[in-house]
């Protein structure tokens, strides 16, 4: 007997997240079928709880899955792929090699269905339908999962919010980094937490990305979420390998010039990020700068630039990026993209200061332009 939708809509109309709260809100029994073009995703939900889910896209599957977060090597992928049948699933085949444990298994089933769930969250059309089932025939996993909704709601917006400027960060899963200087940060200051810490300790200039997921209990989003807060902080960076193919340099006669303009303007952005911090905390002042900085900085300039957590961004990479430049344009596009920059830093920061904060700032910058003119 064919099930009957009791609920079905637009995601156009409706938001995904509207659509779950709705579901949990009537603590809902039933099976949720999402399509978008060819892409077909169903939820399964148990007294408003969602217990699994399932998708018909490639990179879903669990041998990618657990291929894509580093549990199992690509020769372990195409042998277990060819023991796949009617009556044989792909975790049991790669338990039965050895390649996984069964405890690993668990792990890839309940992050595979988690990492469906979340990649629904980016969907801003399509449709969906929920027909009501009883509780036997909602789902015939042994493994499912037991994560309230409105903490899968809120992971799913904090994943969508990240995703982007993660990937203009962190580009591959073969990115190997770096820790930087010689000795180890204050953890307890900087607040991190044990999987962070984890993290920062295998970092040794060698492994990759998809080799420090692989040695962890995380998945390729919450390690790759790390890697970017430890990049932005300055603790780590790009290995010196990663690097090696980029040319840097610049003419003898304009690089003095061009690295005390540089100079200058850090000294700008390091004093307003210290007043947005004073004022906001550092959590607030990094958000805004980093916003400010996906807003007002574009083209080759800026390319592969980030500020640290002092405000200051890195020199060397904004020179690198000006000396690909003809000579005569390398002065007015380093001035044209930091004026660009500190006046979108500068309104933005002053929305968060009283008066003598904004006073002070203003005087500052005064000077340190002043200075410039002053130089040229």
């Amino acid at each position: 007997m064919a099930q009957q939708s009791i609920l079905e809509g637009d995601l156009s109309r409706i938001q995904m997240p509207d659509v779950f709260t709705f579901l949990a809100m009537i603590r809902a029994t039933g099976k949720l079928l999402l399509r978008q073009a060819r892409m077909e995703r169903t939820i399964h939900w148990r007294e408003g709880e969602v217990v699994f889910a399932t998708s018909n896209s490639p990179e879903h599957t669990l041998g990618q899955f657990l291929l894509r977060n580093g549990k199992i090597t690509q020769e372990q992928y195409e042998e277990s792929a060819i023991r796949v049948g009617p009556n044989q699933r792909h975790g049991k085949v790669l338990v039965q090699m050895g390649a996984i444990s069964p405890n690993e298994l668990w792990w890839g089933v309940k992050n595979q269905t988690l990492e469906i769930i979340y990649s629904l969250f980016s969907w801003t059309d399509g449709s969906f339908s929920f027909a009501e089932t009883s509780g036997d025939e909602t789902v015939n996993e042994r493994i499912v999962l037991n994560v309230g909704t409105s903490s899968l709601i809120m992971e799913g917006i904090r994943r969508l919010d990240e995703s982007a400027r993660i990937r203009e960060k962190i580009t591959s899963l073969d990115m190997i980094f770096g820790k930087v200087g010689s000795e180890e940060p204050n953890f307890e200051q900087l607040e991190m937490s044990e999987n962070e810490i984890a993290i920062y300790n295998n970092i040794d200039g060698r492994r990759t990305i998809r080799e420090l997921i692989g040695k962890s209990e995380m998945t390729e989003f919450d390690v790759t979420r790390i890697l970017f807060q430890l990049l932005m902080a300055r603790i780590i960076d790009v290995a010196p390998e990663e690097e090696a193919s980029r040319p840097v340099f610049l003419d003898v006669e304009d690089s003095p010039d061009l690295m005390r303009i540089v100079t200058t303007y850090n000294n700008m952005f390091a004093r307003l990020y210290e007043s947005l911090a004073t004022a906001e905390g550092e959590g607030q002042a990094r958000d805004l700068f980093m916003e400010a900085l996906e807003n007002a900085a574009s083209g080759e300039l800026w390319r592969d630039v980030f500020f640290d957590h002092e405000g200051r961004f890195d020199e060397n990479m904004l020179i690198g990026n000006i000396s690909e430049l003809p000579f005569e344009r390398r002065r007015l596009a380093l001035e044209e993209g930091l004026n660009t920059l500190l006046s979108v830093q500068l309104f933005e920061v002053s929305q968060h200061l009283d008066a003598a904060g904004q006073s002070d700032v203003f005087q500052f910058i005064s000077d340190q332009k002043a200075l410039l003119e002053t130089n040229v």
